[in-house]
């Protein structure tokens, strides 16, 4: 099935005990993940395995209450390409395997194949969002195959938002799931941070740059609190809390600063910053 069916079983509250999420589109799977909590009432709990292995001797656990005796929807970010089935008989909870990649051997009608958005959908985003945006720039970015994406067309959002300058809209071309990099920001894990932005190395100051709009996002959600789009950013001050977001946002300008001077190519500097950040109490 794709989104559309998925989104029908949700507003019909049919619940599946298995979702398989084959995407790389990070901000789409995490809105049905959000839809799903919302339309059952539970909570969600965060799972990240980096092998198979790994992950098929702690099934057991997962598909287990947890300490409360509550029953929960569990995320399960599986860093490989899932190539067999997995025979999960009974579950307590419902489980979303998120995979790398679902190999096109694997036939199930508990995957979910999330299609690009259609042009009608990116309009329909882009006006709710920016009000004043002109037709020209709507019909610009709807018709380019790159903001089909909905992560891509998230974080240009989000940057035109803070600054306003409707012109900018190539800034985010190069790279789609910065989300990931966050995440390990957010769950304080440097080594996998530093595996994932090292695909960032040729353009580190867009990076940088990205990582503190999203950010400065966050921290201003402390200050507009009816914002409709806040369910992200709201995760992010609840992990980190409003001293930790201060200080990050904090380095982030700086290096931003440290970046423009000094024509740096590599994200060295980036990482020594972020790991004496996690290191803090």
């Amino acid at each position: 099935m794709n989104q559309d069916e998925l989104k029908k079983e949700i507003s019909e509250n049919k619940f599946r005990t298995l979702y398989i999420f084959n995407s790389d589109d990070y901000f789409l799977k995490q809105t049905y993940i959000e839809r799903l909590s919302r339309a059952t009432g539970l909570s969600v709990q965060k799972f990240t395995y980096e092998t198979f292995k790994e992950f098929l001797e702690d099934i057991p656990r997962l598909c287990c209450f947890d300490l409360f005796n509550s029953k929960v929807i569990k995320h399960i970010k599986l860093n490989f390409e899932l190539e067999q089935l997995i025979d999960i008989i009974h579950t307590e909870n419902i489980l979303i395997l998120d995979p790398i990649k679902c190999s096109s051997k694997i036939k199930s009608d508990s995957i979910v194949n999330f299609r690009p958005l259609s042009e009608k959908e990116i309009k329909t985003y882009l006006k709710n969002k920016l009000k004043d945006i002109d037709v020209h720039l709507l019909d610009k970015i709807s018709s380019s195959p790159f903001y089909s994406n909905a992560t891509a067309l998230y974080l240009l959002v989000e940057k035109l938002s803070l600054s306003k300058n409707y012109e900018d809209i190539d800034f985010l071309d190069n790279e789609p799931s910065i989300f990931e990099a966050i995440d390990t920001i957010v769950n304080n894990d440097f080594e996998i941070f530093c595996a994932i932005i090292d695909k960032y190395n040729d353009f580190p100051l867009v990076f940088i740059s990205t990582l503190s709009t999203i950010f400065v996002n966050a921290f201003l959600s402390f200050y507009n609190v009816s914002d409709s789009k806040k369910t992200y950013y709201t995760n992010i001050v609840r992990r980190l809390g409003k001293e930790k977001l201060e200080s990050l946002i904090t380095i982030l300008y700086d290096l931003d600063k440290l970046y423009k001077s000094a024509n740096i190519r590599n994200l060295l500097p980036l990482k020594l910053k972020i790991f004496n950040w996690m290191v803090q109490k």
